[in-house]
């Protein structure tokens, strides 16, 4: 038999380790193929896009490698099950493009491999999801939906927090999340292109300041500088 993956082109897969397609009964296993397919999907159910499906700790740009963000984050991942027994989270400021949400991704991804359930979403989709969970009929209402996920998966990673509107709704449901979060424990990890003074003024404004009070001392902060990787790579491909 033929492995599934490669079975349209009527060849043997050549990477396989332990192939079901192929295996006697004795050594029954996964494809290397079906395990990749799976990584993918576990990733995808955790929220993070196509563009950072490759990107690793050891794959970063050596831009990253070499600053105090990227050692605190491979920090973080070795002390994984202390950070998620004391709801310790973390948090990334720095500019547009430096990558931070691939380094987060990077921890998402030691998370998954761990065990622990993860969800990546967008900060200013929170208000968005959790105002179709109100509007949802309550026999409509699932305990695995992206709404209920926000509460209650392991690790949450809100990218690009500061970008959301700063009206009283939106605002108040960032807050709804990370209180519920931080008062059960559960980590949260941030990315944010403000500066940590501009987004405490931000939430101590619209009269929120326990949010970033609760981010700020449950979270490793750090700072990554650098320049816009995502400019530099267009010039590249322009070349």
């Amino acid at each position: 038999m033929f492995c599934r993956k490669v079975a349209h082109l009527n060849s043997h897969c050549q990477d396989y380790g332990s192939c079901p397609d192929y295996s006697s009964q004795e050594e029954y296993g996964i494809c290397i193929h079906e395990t990749e397919t799976r990584w993918i999907l576990t990733m995808k159910r955790a929220g993070i896009e196509k563009r950072y499906w490759k990107i690793e700790f050891e794959t970063l740009v050596d831009s990253i490698k070499q600053t105090e963000a990227y050692r605190k984050a491979i920090s973080y991942v070795q002390q994984l099950s202390k950070m998620f027994q004391h709801g310790y989270g973390f948090g990334l400021f720095g500019g547009n493009g430096v990558g931070k949400t691939s380094l987060l991704c990077c921890i998402l991804k030691a998370v998954l491999r761990k065990g622990y359930s993860a969800l990546l979403i967008e900060a200013p989709e929170v208000p968005l999801i959790l105002n179709r969970w109100k509007t949802k009929k309550a026999e409509d209402n699932q305990g695995d939906s992206l709404e209920e996920r926000l509460f209650q998966d392991d690790f949450l990673l809100l990218d690009d927090l500061g970008a959301e509107s700063s009206v009283e709704y939106s605002m108040a449901c960032i807050q709804q999340v990370v209180l519920r979060r931080v008062n059960e424990m559960k980590p949260i990890l941030f990315t944010s292109d403000l500066t940590p003074e501009e987004m405490a003024h931000r939430w101590m404004q619209a009269g929120y300041n326990r949010v970033y009070d609760r981010l700020r001392t449950g979270s490793f902060i750090s700072y990554l500088e650098g320049e816009n990787l995502r400019e530099r790579k267009a010039c590249l491909l322009l070349k």
